[in-house]
């Protein structure tokens, strides 16, 4: 479902956990061709029985690629690195973890309200560049309105699932930890589009840990990474001042139209304690 294969394998080489290649075989045959007649001696023609032919010896090579399969290796890979103890697995309340810490953590995984919002920012990017805003204010009542390249965009995303090229913010809910988990997922390593279908529900992740956020009142992380993807960093940041809003508006709107976001959920910033996953693997 999902697979970022040159992690895994740098993780991998990291460990020294052994990494199935390809393997190059060399079969050899020989094969005797041998010679025909008898030499015959002797007065009056008898035979005597000497073979006058030496023969000799033919050598075939054939060279050709045997290699591994991709979900054997995929398995090797993971159970070595688990053999090796390298993969935190299944960490409880008593675990402490630090960033670049390898973890494998099963739970229940849902899409945050940052991700669908960050979905609509990426399409209203899109809109905007022929667009002239006098005022990032003007966003809410943009982000409403009824131009036909807005609408044919979220039909494209919404109702059809189009994969987008944005990272998604996962909450991974009964993980068994103390702090709330949530998974970074980048869209480049989906094994096939219909795995973007599949990545809410039960599962389990292997990754390593990017962010710790503690419990302070200082604890926090900023959700523009999945919110505003590919925006200009100057306008991302001067948004990220002015998102709080925007946000609560785009709620409200939602929630009039039958679509109602969790609260609490994750919309412009992360609150600790907290930490964040870069997924390796979904499964």
């Amino acid at each position: 479902m999902y697979l970022d294969t040159d992690t895994l394998f740098a993780q991998a080489d990291y460990h020294d956990i052994e990494v199935p290649q390809r393997e190059e075989i060399v079969e050899k045959t020989t094969k005797r061709r041998s010679g025909g007649g008898k030499l015959k001696l002797g007065a009056g023609g008898a035979a005597a029985g000497l073979d006058a032919s030496r023969g000799s010896d033919i050598e075939r090579q054939a060279t050709y690629s045997l290699e591994p399969n991709m979900k054997a290796k995929i398995s090797k890979v993971i159970d070595g690195l688990l053999a090796e103890g390298a993969v935190k697995t299944r960490p409880g309340r008593d675990d402490v973890l630090g960033r670049d810490d390898l973890v494998e953590i099963e739970g229940t995984t849902r899409i945050t309200a940052a991700s669908h919002f960050g979905k609509l920012f990426f399409i209203l990017r899109q809109i905007l560049e022929d667009a002239n805003l006098e005022d990032l204010g003007d966003l809410p009542a943009t982000l409403s309105g009824t131009d036909p390249r807005l609408l044919e965009q979220m039909k494209r995303v919404y109702l059809r699932n189009e994969l987008l090229p944005v990272p998604v913010l996962l909450e991974l809910e009964r993980s068994g930890l103390p702090q709330k988990v949530y998974v970074n997922v980048d869209p480049n390593h989906f094994i096939d589009n219909a795995s973007a279908n599949r990545v809410e529900g039960d599962l389990r992740v292997l990754g390593t840990v990017s962010q710790v956020i503690d419990g302070s009142p200082d604890g926090y992380l900023s959700a523009e990474t999945w919110l505003l993807s590919g925006w200009e960093y100057m306008l991302r940041r001067t948004f990220m001042t002015q998102v709080g809003d925007v946000l609560a508006g785009l709620r409200e709107s939602w929630a009039d139209v039958g679509i109602a976001l969790p609260e609490g959920d994750v919309d412009a910033y992360i609150s600790g304690p907290a930490i964040v996953v870069n997924a390796i693997a979904l499964y």
